[in-house]
């Protein structure tokens, strides 16, 4: 089976080391800059500052168990990369972690990470928690702009009695909610997991209600090496763990989903999906290249597994879409004691639910049980007629020229200006470079920032420090096409595209 073999590891670090970082000391103190409205944001200026929201959000509130939405219609801004503290030792707990006991707060604001790195995230031990994440309760809100790196996020036990639970790398649980532009770029590891009413596992976000995703990346693996439900059922996917009601647009899962040993003491369902383990709503121009592997341990009668290279399974009476979508994923479920659906877009349609698969497509080693989605071999999917005949005359995908995504489909590059850097201002040389890049400015110009992006718009590289000559290292990544992107003081911003040989 394979796995996902990333250079991003040494991309990350050296982006760290370029850009402004705070270090979290595992102190709170409030911020001071901003109103909370749109246009004067609160600023979270350091990792301190995001503790503070942590620690309001988890108070105590005492009342009949009524959902106390906090910040609502209030705006926050990070405005600089942090670092956890998970090195350290430092554990994160969650804003809005969502106790089982009498903590029943959430988040309802809408916080922009800025394109910021949130990086060593390091969860406390989940046993007592509901949701769990850089964010555990979100409601009524949005995440936006947020990118996990560092190093894996290692949960060693999760779980609670009388209540289903969510465990993501952003997002625990969400509801009503907008997510746009979040990336992870790390594994979540589980070593055990145990509920009394079911579990889900998100690449990204664990559980989701009638929400709008967009503009999403999973690059992580996910690792559940021992889960259990004692009633309800356990769903992972590389995106979400369930998505009930939502739309999942423009989002793609390269992450590995691997669950070593998954038992349901109840006739329940376990599912996968590279997009979601459980999903209804829609989905559409998304994309899975992550395997899935799910090891059964055990199960009760009327108990079933199901995978999908989307879409795990599907209950609902609002049914499912899929369209303009792929998997190139293998899967596999071995174990006994349950019956086992794999299907290469959808796993398994219960009967009262309706579902739709249009302009979807799977890798042909899958030998699915279901008519959803359209087979198509390794070669054909690797082709410019396939990019065409995905894009249905739009221009969402493109060819992985640079092999990225094993020669798979990409997203057209989000970075969208047109090239408009010119020499007398800027000049950018070598090109086609080997390792080093020259940046030249004219005397009057001040550059306040420059970032390189690969074509399929994530941001590999970040240099505050500029100057009238400044060097950009790029040995650390592989060979293929980039654009250099010049944010200068008078708000005016020049791009180029450059080789690296």
């Amino acid at each position: 089976m394979k796995k996902l073999v990333l250079s991003t590891i040494a991309v990350f670090l050296a982006m760290i080391l370029n850009a402004q970082i705070s270090v979290w000391d595992g102190t709170a103190e409030p911020w001071t800059h901003g109103n909370g409205t749109q246009e004067d944001p609160y600023l979270i200026e350091n990792a301190r500052q995001l503790a503070y929201l942590a620690v309001v959000t988890n108070e105590l509130h005492y009342g009949n168990y009524d959902f106390h939405n906090m910040y609502v219609d209030t705006c926050f801004l990070l405005t600089v990369d942090l670092d956890l503290g998970g090195n350290d030792g430092l554990e994160w707990v969650p804003v809005a972690q969502d106790g089982v006991s009498l903590q029943t707060r959430c988040f309802g604001g809408n916080f922009d990470g800025g394109g910021h790195m949130i990086s060593n995230m390091n969860l406390k031990d989940g046993e007592g928690r509901k949701y769990m994440g850089l964010f555990g309760h979100v409601k009524e809100g949005s995440i936006k702009n947020i990118t996990i790196v560092g190093n894996n996020i290692d949960v060693p036990d999760f779980g609670l009695s009388g209540i289903s639970a969510g465990l993501g790398n952003i997002i625990g649980y969400g509801e009503k909610m907008v997510v746009e532009n979040c990336k992870n770029n790390v594994d979540l590891i589980c070593e055990y997991a145990h509920f009394e009413m079911g579990g889900s596992f998100g690449g990204l976000f664990g559980r989701m209600i009638n929400s709008t995703i967009t503009d999403c990346q999973n690059y992580g693996n996910m690792e559940v090496r021992e889960v259990v439900a004692y009633y309800g059922g356990l769903h992972f996917g590389g995106i979400c763990g369930q998505a009930y009601d939502c739309e999942i647009n423009n989002c793609s899962n390269n992450g590995g989903i691997f669950v070593q040993s998954a038992s349901v003491n109840n006739p329940d369902m376990m599912s996968c999906g590279g997009v979601s383990g459980f999903m209804s709503g829609a989905i559409t121009y998304c994309y899975n290249t992550g395997d899935i592997d799910m090891v059964i341990a055990d199960g009760a009668d009327g108990s079933a597994a199901a995978t999908g290279g989307l879409v795990g399974s599907t209950m609902a009476e609002n049914g499912l879409s899929v369209t303009n979508s792929y998997s190139s994923s293998d899967m596999a479920i071995t174990g006994d004691g349950m019956s086992v659906f794999i299907g290469g877009v959808i796993g398994y349609v219960f009967d009262d639910a309706e579902a739709s698969v249009t302009n979807s497509y799977y890798l042909n080693v899958i030998e699915s049980i279901n008519g959803y989605g359209i087979p198509k071999s390794e070669n054909e999917m690797q082709s410019q007629s396939f990019v065409n005949l995905l894009n249905d005359g739009s221009n969402v995908y493109a060819m992985d020229d640079m092999y990225m995504n094993h020669g798979y489909p990409i997203f057209a590059q989000y970075y969208s200006a047109e090239e408009n850097l010119t020499d007398n201002v800027v000049s950018v040389y070598p090109n086609p470079a080997k390792n080093i890049i020259n940046i030249s400015f004219s005397d009057d110009a001040d550059c306040n920032s420059i970032e390189v992006y690969s074509l399929d718009g994530r941001l590999v590289e970040t240099c505050h420090d500029t100057s009238i000559q400044t060097v950009i290292d790029l040995s650390f990544l592989n060979a293929g096409v980039y654009v250099i992107k010049l944010k200068m003081s008078d708000g005016e911003e020049f791009s180029k595209r450059i080789v690296k040989e």
